[in-house]
């Protein structure tokens, strides 16, 4: 008997060693659409932490002066649900529809769906450049404030955001391939391309989760390929960037709320 046990002891010794285990197999989970980055952009975007790192948060936060008071932007990163919160009002977007409490008159004037997400579209630069659904073209080198820059321009699909003949001129720093310069059209209102562009410089950067985000960015008039006179400068403040989700409930549709459609063109 003892014999036998130590038979069938050898037998399972040997079917283990001689069991193999199933091969690892690497999986790319790389978007698609990050293949038709350009080489100089995909620098700049590994330059400001890289968009695996991006793709892992879940919540953008931050602040900036508006009139005398502060207004918090809260962002939901995975579907850009966004919430607005200013002592005169509080404005949402909840994934289809622009949603402003108490009022849009308590808003001010312009569009409360033109301004959603306006700001956080500029401040999310460069990783927001990288969506689903934009089309990249290399342009000449440009040379601004003594810096030579990669100019790439940036457009959209038909059916992309609520202004797809939007187009960018976004522009690195050669050496470092830090972000340094956007050229922007708009088109939201008239609906028509133009080479109407307005400029933003960014140079005050700030490391937050291994990600550069904008302390400031500050916009100028832009004609005859030069920067002229300031209008604004914008600083921002309370800035947060974690892979914790914020409450849905934030941007659900408040009881009461006035909804602002997309303009009629």
């Amino acid at each position: 008997m003892r014999n036998l046990q130590l038979f069938i002891i050898a037998i399972g010794v040997l079917l283990a060693s001689c069991k193999q285990e199933a091969p690892t197999v690497q999986v790319d989970t790389t978007p698609a659409h990050w293949d038709k980055i350009p080489v100089a952009m995909m620098k700049g975007l590994e330059a400001h932490g890289g968009l695996k790192a991006w793709s892992e948060m879940n919540t953008l936060e931050y602040s900036f002066p508006k009139g005398e008071a502060q207004e918090l932007h809260q962002v939901d990163l995975p579907t850009r649900k966004v919430r607005i919160s200013h002592p005169d009002f509080n404005l949402g977007f909840d994934g289809q529809e622009v949603w402003v409490t108490p009022s849009k008159e308590a808003f001010g004037t312009g569009s409360a769906r033109f301004y959603h997400n306006l700001i956080f579209y500029f401040y999310a630069i460069p990783y927001v450049l990288a969506d689903p659904g934009i089309n990249y073209e290399v342009l000449p080198d440009r040379v601004l404030n003594g810096k030579t820059l990669d100019a790439i321009k940036i457009s959209f699909n038909d059916g992309v955001g609520d202004a797809p003949d939007d187009y960018y001129i976004a522009h690195f720093d050669k050496e470092t391939h830090e972000f340094h310069f956007l050229l922007y059209t708009v088109t939201y209102f008239s609906g028509e391309t133009n080479e109407n562009f307005g400029a933003i410089l960014y140079d005050n950067w700030k490391e937050v989760n291994g990600l550069k985000i904008p302390q400031s960015m500050k916009g100028y008039k832009f004609a005859a390929d030069t920067l002229g006179e300031q209008r604004y400068e914008r600083i921002f403040s309370d800035i947060k960037l974690t892979a914790e989700t914020l409450d849905p409930a934030l941007f659900e549709i408040p009881e009461g709320a006035e909804i602002d459609s997309l303009i009629q063109k």
